[in-house]
């Protein structure tokens, strides 16, 4: 990750992650802890994922082959 990104990554949280991956928070936190998603970040109160881990996530959906 470059140094620029470090500082431009921002915390999706959950009610925005909801709708980016369809599913509700409880399916989130889910599989956040099981790693199928990116782990969830605790900034304060705030709770969700950074922007670039989730980026990451659908790259590399994008690249497994179709079975």
């Amino acid at each position: 990750m470059q140094t620029e990104e470090k500082f431009n990554d921002r915390l999706i949280r959950l009610p925005e992650l909801e709708q980016i991956f369809g599913v509700c928070k409880r399916t989130v936190r889910r599989k956040a802890e099981n790693g199928e998603l990116p782990p969830l970040r605790r900034i304060g109160r705030a709770v969700g994922m950074l922007e670039s881990q989730v980026k990451a996530y659908f790259q590399r959906l994008r690249e497994q082959p179709a079975n």
